[in-house]
């Protein structure tokens, strides 16, 4: 064997790691602790291997001498405690993944004394070694002899090994099989890889070995491209579920910093995707540094979507609240952006777990969509001190609401009445869902309408109201009464249904309702929204007979060309309209978007009408209906009836 072959397994090992560890550090892929510890134990392994190869080169190409061994000795004795040091660090790498590392690091539990001890026994046999040369030493001839103590060192690295057999066959269940079997199969190859060197020491494959497992966790079990989001420079989604999974399991106390850029998708629309990037990248850099700036240990993530999440232990809730506020100031100015400056709204929230929230499922719930549960507030709001407000519960609880009105048949339908200014009757009426909850009373459309359209329950809300509905136009008091129509209102979520049509025809065969007694009602959102399946579903509407109304005129961009387009009979101006009435340059737009309506054949409605004076000027200028709480606001559907029969007797 020549002199080079001993130093050929080192070196490949020592290139390989080197080249592994560069890679990850390019690309930034060492956020996080298990990303940390991972490259602390790539460390230890090219430093310990750099030794083995000085040894060796000193052995085979050094000249012998006293000085030479004194050398070699401090050589030998570094690698020892290096080499040594790699199956705690392991123990700890496995412990960051699984969710131990709490445990470990806060409470001196049996475990972190069984970490320990063990290496500090190695480290003080190695020093001991420079005095009584039980470990090894070099003979008169400077050549290299093993001393009795020497096994010691093997005995104790084959005790890490069944420690982290232990710890996987303990937490297996938290890790899953595939990654179980890929990490305990390290175990029994680098023993094998002790056992041969220590019976066979020229052949210095321990550091290889090890070097292979390491490629094999990266590649395998790390994969830390899957756990970084690399264009912001902070964890991944995937990592944030790991993490919250670990720190459920083992019930570790942690706080999370929650931060939600509550106008992403307006952002990302008017900015274009690559300035919304660089918006998103200046944002993660300045959480980043002002982590970076405290002594707080912190793991940052982006979740996307605009949101952000800084995690770190409870004992540091009181630093992690600090670091809240200054994010909050940090959002609450201008974001530079070349040569713009961009404005954010922003709602940061910190959480303790399981304190405050005490499922994983609940915790992820809750980071999806708190912003919309949470006053807004410029300064961080601390979710334990909310938990017994009662607007906050109920938003938090608001799906669970939803599912209980729906199964318990706790939504209702109010009717709020339409005056015919041709007739001076109320012939028709606008229907409107309530929910009256068990534990919470009243709870506002406003509230509950947009948690279902998250949720999908609209789509069951949705049915309820066309089925109760059409069941009302069928019942013998509407005909009797004279009414012509009920006006539905119909979400962006229901336009894009493909059976829409089949389910309202349906509905109406089964009370009997004929297509000229429902008016649906769109906004120009849910019209814009998917328009070829919305344009489908309103033209195989239409083609039946039944007749639209275009909801909230007059709010945002008002599209005259869809106006034009869709097969509608009424425009329904909003109530922001008879708000600025009074306004002479408002009230000109108003007259004169009434009469461009009428020119093209569309009857005009007014919403939101609540005074005489507004009646009067809107008749004026010759829009046909009229609603608010001028004459009424909405009714239950006996209160409805009555209604119309005492005013429409009074007007004959």
């Amino acid at each position: 064997m020549s002199d080079y072959t001993y130093l050929f397994y080192d070196v490949c090992a020592v290139l390989a790691l080197v080249t592994l560890v560069l890679a990850l550090l390019i690309r930034r892929l060492y956020k996080g602790r298990n990303n940390k510890m991972f490259l602390v134990l790539c460390g230890i392994l090219i430093f310990a291997g750099i030794l083995d190869i000085a040894t060796e080169y000193m052995d085979h190409f050094v000249p012998l001498s006293a000085n030479s061994a004194v050398a070699r000795y401090v050589l030998t004795t570094v690698y020892f405690m290096l080499h040594n040091l790699l199956a705690p660090v392991y123990v700890l790498y496995i412990s960051s993944i699984i969710g131990l590392w709490y445990k470990m690091r806060h409470r001196l539990t049996p475990l972190t004394y069984f970490w320990f001890i063990p290496y500090i026994i190695d480290v003080i046999l190695l020093l001991l070694n420079a005095f009584n040369h039980r470990m090894f030493y070099y003979d008169s001839e400077f050549n290299y002899v093993r001393g009795p103590w020497i096994y010691v060192l093997y005995v104790i690295a084959f005790y890490y090994g069944l420690m982290i057999m232990y710890v996987l066959i303990r937490y297996r269940y938290v890790i899953g099989n595939y990654w179980f079997w890929a990490l305990i199969a390290m175990v029994p190859l680098n023993l094998a890889a002790t056992l041969i060197q220590l019976m066979f020491p020229y052949y210095r494959i321990e550091i290889f070995i090890s070097t292979i497992m390491a490629i094999e966790v990266a590649v395998i079990i790390h994969r830390p491209e899957d756990m970084i989001d690399d264009a912001v420079g902070m964890q991944s989604y995937k990592a944030f579920i790991s993490t919250v999974q670990t720190g459920f399991d083992f019930g570790n106390p942690v706080c999370y910093l929650m931060i939600r850029i509550n106008n992403y998708r307006l952002l990302r629309r008017n900015l274009g995707m690559n300035n919304y990037m660089r918006l998103i990248q200046s944002i993660a850099a300045d959480i980043n540094q002002t982590c970076m700036s405290s002594s707080l240990h912190y793991e940052t993530f982006y979740l996307e979507q605009g949101s952000f999440v800084v995690s770190s232990d409870i004992n540091k809730y009181d630093d992690l609240l600090g670091i809240g506020a200054d994010i909050s100031n940090q959002l609450a100015r201008p974001v530079k952006l070349g040569h713009m400056e961009v404005l954010v709204s922003s709602c940061v929230c910190l959480v303790k777990c399981p304190e405050d929230i005490s499922t994983k499922e609940e915790l992820l719930n809750f980071e999806g969509n708190y912003n919309s549960k949470l006053p807004e507030s410029k300064e961080v709001i601390v979710l334990s001190e909310r938990l017994n407000d009662q607007d906050f519960r109920m938003r938090n609880d608001m799906d669970a609401i939803i599912s209980r009105g729906i199964a318990g048949h706790k939504f209702m339908m109010y009717y709020q009445p339409i005056y015919d200014i041709a007739t001076g009757r109320f012939t028709s009426a606008e229907a409107l869902i309530r929910l009256i909850d068990i534990e919470y009373g009243f709870v506002s459309p406003g509230i509950f309408i947009p948690a279902a359209e998250d949720s999908g329950a609209i789509h069951d809300i949705g049915d309820y109201v066309i089925d109760e509905v059409c069941r009302f136009i069928g019942s013998t008091d509407f005909e009797e009464l004279g009414l012509k129509y009920i006006e539905i209102n119909l979400s962006v979520a229901q336009c894009i249904e493909s059976n829409l049509h089949d389910k309202i025809t349906d509905c109406m065969r089964k009370y009997g309702v004929r297509p000229d007694q429902i008016n649906l009602e769109i906004t120009e959102t849910a019209a814009d929204y998917a328009p070829e399946i919305t344009d489908r579903n309103i033209e195989l509407l239409s083609e039946d007979g039944i007749k639209f109304s275009l909801d909230d005129y007059g709010t945002g961009y008002s599209n005259v060309s869809r106006v034009v387009q869709l097969p509608l009979d009424i425009v329904k101006l909003d109530k922001s309209l008879v708000d600025d009435m009074n306004i002479p340059v408002m009230w000109t737009v108003i007259r004169n978007t009434v009469s461009m309506l009428k020119r093209m054949n569309k009857k005009v409605l007014v919403e939101g009408v609540e005074d005489g004076e507004a009646v009067q000027k809107f008749t004026e200028i010759g829009c046909d209906y009229i609603q608010g709480f001028y004459f009424s606001k909405p009714l239950p559907e006996k209160d409805y009836l009555a209604f119309v029969r005492e005013h429409n007797a009074s007007e004959v």
